[in-house]
């Protein structure tokens, strides 16, 4: 089996997206743009987009209003991986541009967010479904149609009885839940060929285990 680190310096960055494939899984991670929001709750799918961004040293070579993105090839597979430039409420935007510009259907997306029904430490995959009450993924679904798509939620926790659920996304986090959150993507990053793959059933018996 290949080690990921063993891919350094091996992967494409081209300015060009035309010499590719349609991918056959996009990630996308969503959170709120701007500096105050860097260290939040509601911004743990960017920080997973930055862990593989930074593992695999990409450089994003598309920029538009919506996303930045890199297309290339790993473990053999065309992917995308994307970062929303929208506000969280607005993330339906960038889902929308992204298969749009990489003429990709649905349910080659994946969507990584944070959410408060899973405790701190934990990770859930899920292959469709409601976007319950998470404001970026109702977004997504209205703009592209469908919930379809596969979703990667990373645990914030419920908040404490005098805080609210808005003032706990926008919270930042304690030094014991970004520990939890750097073991998370550890897991994402260990387990990634499984992902691309698309084989969501073991990547999910996969990080899962303890």
């Amino acid at each position: 089996m290949i080690n990921p680190s063993d891919l350094t310096g091996f992967i494409p960055r081209l300015s060009k997206r035309r010499n590719f494939k349609i991918p056959k899984l996009i990630v996308l991670g969503i959170g709120n743009p701007e500096t105050d929001y860097h260290s939040t709750r509601h911004n743990v799918g960017l920080w997973a987009i930055k862990t593989i961004i930074d593992k695999y040293q990409l450089d994003l070579n598309s920029n538009k209003r919506t996303y930045d993105s890199w297309i290339g090839k790993l473990y053999g597979e065309t992917i995308v991986i994307g970062k929303s430039k929208t506000y969280m409420n607005n993330s339906g935007l960038a889902a929308r541009a992204l298969l749009k510009d990489y003429k990709a259907a649905p349910n080659c997306l994946l969507v990584i967010y944070d959410d408060m029904d899973i405790a701190p430490g934990n990770i859930r995959l899920k292959k469709q479904g409601s976007p319950g009450g998470h404001n970026g993924m109702k977004s997504i679904q209205e703009y592209i149609g469908t919930s379809d798509f596969p979703r990667l939620r990373i645990g914030i926790g419920r908040p404490k009885k005098s805080t609210s659920g808005a003032d706990h996304v926008l919270d930042n986090f304690s030094v014991e839940e970004i520990e939890d959150v750097k073991k998370i993507s550890k897991k994402i990053i260990d387990h990634i060929s499984i992902l691309i793959n698309k084989d969501l059933d073991l990547f999910s018996s996969k990080i899962n285990q303890q």
